[in-house]
């Protein structure tokens, strides 16, 4: 349960332990991207609700990785995930008042690997937040909406802040306190100051998920930099020789385990063409230009920040957007944790 602390006028504040569960970074980037950004709102909401929050944050990557190296040749066959008993899940243990989870994650498919750890703190009274909550890349089908509907439902979750109105409008009746805020991620420019480069005008290349567009690195006059947001080696051998190719093979790429080589390349560039999200999130956040490829579905996130047609051009930040809506996601959030 919250407790309060005495200040030295005399009141009372009080005072909350918060969990937040992320982590896999080394899997894709952009969760470290999010995670800082979490963090960051949260301990803005705290303030402005005067509030003393000891945030915190745990790795679910734990059951990823047993999951994955523990299937066996028939369940790698069938693919099926492994085995996830012998993972020593630190959350059980936390003595916190709020667990905060993020980012695309409702879909069936999370829920069978990750729920287990929400129903145990669930279960314990510890009260769930859902902070710029999103539906998983491939649930976007009604059954996968109404199975992730009945996993949501036995958590009981407090509060549930959606970063894209589908998303709000498939989940909000299932939460106590819920809102249609916006990505966590765009919180990132307050958790992190990047370093300034000293580099001519270039443009930063981030294609992991499809090949590289042709014609994006014809104009010679701009230095090119290329990322990856992985780092752990998930693909198939068959896959070893084209990622080679695409990434090690070619001049000034950047491939790392923390997230500020990232946003100090992205804070800096002119332009970020990428078929990530967190990519384009993050150069908005920084007051940088950003054009997403690939799936038009995965821009919904940035209609209300004002940038719906970041999957068909290049798309200059509007930061007064950003932070009005950034404003109005705190203020909601610290409306509840002060009850």
């Amino acid at each position: 349960m919250p407790t309060y602390v005495r200040v030295e006028d005399g009141f009372r504040m009080k005072r909350i332990t918060v969990l937040q569960s992320g982590g896999g970074w080394t899997t894709n980037i952009g969760n470290a991207f999010i995670d800082l950004g979490s963090m960051a709102c949260l301990n803005q909401a705290a303030l402005k609700a005067d509030i003393k929050a000891n945030v915190h944050i745990t790795s679910t990557f734990g059951r990823w990785i047993f999951s994955y190296m523990s299937r066996g040749i028939k369940r790698y066959i069938s693919k099926r995930p492994g085995e996830t008993k012998n993972v020593f899940d630190l959350s059980s243990y936390a003595e916190i008042d709020y667990v905060v989870q993020w980012g695309a994650f409702l879909s069936r498919h999370w829920f069978q690997l990750y729920g287990e750890i929400l129903s145990k703190l669930s279960k314990k009274g510890i009260k769930i937040i859902i902070n710029g909550g999103g539906i998983g890349e491939n649930a976007y089908s009604e059954e996968e909406i109404e199975k992730t509907r009945e996993c949501l439902m036995k958590l009981n979750p407090y509060v549930f802040i959606s970063r894209d109105r589908m998303t709000f409008d498939s989940f909000k009746d299932l939460a106590e306190h819920s809102y249609n805020g916006i990505d966590c991620a765009f919180w990132v420019s307050d958790a992190y100051i990047p370093l300034k480069l000293d580099m001519p005008e270039y443009i930063v290349l981030n294609f992991d998920k499809q090949p590289e567009p042709e014609g994006l690195s014809a104009d010679k006059s701009r230095l090119i930099v290329r990322t990856h947001h992985a780092t752990w080696h998930n693909f198939p051998f068959s896959q070893y020789f084209i990622m080679k190719k695409s990434y090690y093979d070619r001049r000034n790429t950047l491939i790392s385990e923390l997230p500020y080589d990232y946003l100090n390349l992205y804070a800096n560039a002119s332009v970020i063409y990428s078929d990530r999200v967190h990519a384009c999130v993050a150069a908005l956040s920084y007051g940088n230009s950003a054009r997403l490829f690939g799936s038009p579905s995965r821009a919904v996130l940035f209609e209300k920040i004002g940038a719906p047609e970041i999957a068909l051009r290049i798309i200059r930040s509007n930061l007064d957007k950003i932070a009005r809506e950034k404003q109005k996601h705190v203020d909601f959030l610290a409306e509840i944790l002060v009850k």
